[in-house]
């Protein structure tokens, strides 16, 4: 299992934030990089009605400002806020990408970088779809993909607490759209939910989606792997 967090530990310096607090802004120059240990971080724009628009989570063993550590951005490109109570690891961009690229962690900071090349991919269809059902489904699968802890032949465990609220900022629909929509999947028993944490019937979304295509993608998720605390 790739764990980048276990090989800066010695060599980065350990910071706990608490729920809410934001990492980086939007146009900041970062002083160092940083390295999920645990914990869930979102990574966000506002739009001109000030609304908030997440591009994307980062959860442990992630790393971000992956622009700037590799020099194609001065300025951070979004905003960074924690979800939960979260333990940060802090390096310096040149030592973290002396770490990432060492022969052992290569092979794994590939395989990371695909996979997330990937799950855009995902994201980005999920967001071309016109309707909103389709959005909310295919928004689903790159969850799934991305962040999904097998439990079962067919049934996945989302290891993010997603509220509405979150889905819907994620999604670029309003809450209400979103409740709609996740009560129809529920009752088609393509989803359940216990609090924030979702439970996916893999191939009956991938029924509902209808894109054969996509049933090839591993997910890579170990079947232990703890969910993150609601902080």
């Amino acid at each position: 299992m790739y764990d980048l967090a276990s090989a800066v530990t010695d060599i980065s310096t350990k910071r706990f934030f608490k729920r809410h607090s934001v990492l980086l802004y939007q146009g900041e120059i970062p002083r160092m990089a940083y390295v999920v240990k645990d914990g869930l971080v979102k990574m966000y724009t506002i739009n001109d009605a000030g609304e908030e628009q997440i591009v994307s989570f980062h959860g442990p063993n992630d790393h971000f400002p992956s622009t700037w550590i590799f020099d194609r951005s001065r300025t951070t490109l979004y905003y960074y806020e924690t979800i939960t109570d979260c333990e940060i690891l802090t390096i310096t961009k040149d030592a973290l990408q002396e770490v990432m690229f060492k022969p052992e962690l290569l092979e794994g900071t590939l395989n990371y970088y695909i996979s997330n090349y990937a799950s855009m991919l995902m994201r980005v269809t999920a967001m071309g779809q016109a309707r909103a059902r389709e959005k909310v489904m295919f928004t689903l699968y790159y969850l799934l993909f991305r962040y999904g802890v097998k439990q079962s032949a067919d049934l996945y465990l989302i290891n993010l607490p997603l509220t509405h609220q979150v889905l819907a900022n994620l999604v670029g629909l309003t809450r209400e759209t979103i409740s709609n929509e996740i009560s129809k999947l529920k009752r088609s028993k393509v989803i359940s939910y216990k609090g924030r944490y979702y439970m996916i019937d893999k191939r009956k979304l991938e029924r509902y989606i209808g894109e054969d295509s996509f049933l090839s993608l591993g997910i890579d998720q170990p079947t232990d792997a703890p969910t993150h605390s609601l902080g």
